[in-house]
């Protein structure tokens, strides 16, 4: 097994404790466990926990850009646009997984300069996607011509994930339809170019 993949298996360990446990109780020796080895055999891929933490997000953003770049192949005009934010909701198992490992990474690097320096490089890569898209809507006028694709990205940003938040915190959270209709309601209502 190449060194990479086994990386790749020792990140998969982590995030299977991370979602259970939270990153605050994820430690090497609780990965190590998982994986059914040594702590030395984490350390020979990881030097430490840090080191473990930013490899999983990682990750983490390549994960939700595979499934922002997966929901755009069978989507055109604003339909792609939908897509891609519905890739940042829990829609399913996996993406729940995505949104814990995530959320509990945002916790664990308030305070902590470096690990949130690292988490907004990643927020500023999937967020440089969705400008993208909205700047190709609204030049083939299919966008309102005067909203602002920076200002709007942090706006379908923070929606898509006030969504995901609601799914993990709520007793009685939107259904995965429901949250596909909040995201379609509002791209409809106030971005879709009114002739």
């Amino acid at each position: 097994m190449s060194q990479q993949n086994r990386r790749l298996e020792v990140s998969e360990a982590a995030w299977r404790v991370i979602v259970r446990e939270g990153l605050d109780r994820t430690s090497l020796r609780a990965i190590a466990q998982e994986m059914g080895c040594t702590t030395g055999v984490v350390t020979h891929y990881f030097r430490n926990k840090q080191e473990l933490i930013l490899f999983a997000l990682t990750q983490v953003t390549e994960r939700l850009k595979t499934a922002m770049e997966r929901s755009l192949e069978s989507a055109s005009g604003v339909e792609r646009l939908i897509a891609i934010l519905c890739a940042f909701l829990p829609l399913d198992a996996k993406r729940q997984e995505i949104v814990r490992v995530w959320l509990a990474f945002l916790g664990y690097a308030v305070g902590r300069e470096t690990l949130m320096k690292e988490h907004q490089q990643s927020a500023t890569q999937l967020r440089e996607i969705l400008v993208k898209e909205l700047k190709v809507l609204q030049n083939s006028r299919l966008l309102q011509s005067d909203i602002d694709p920076n200002i709007e990205a942090n706006a379908l940003l923070a929606l898509a994930n006030g969504v995901s938040l609601d799914s993990l915190i709520q007793a009685d959270c939107l259904t995965p339809a429901q949250q596909e209709s909040v995201i379609r309601e509002y791209v409809e209502r106030k971005l879709i170019f009114k002739a």
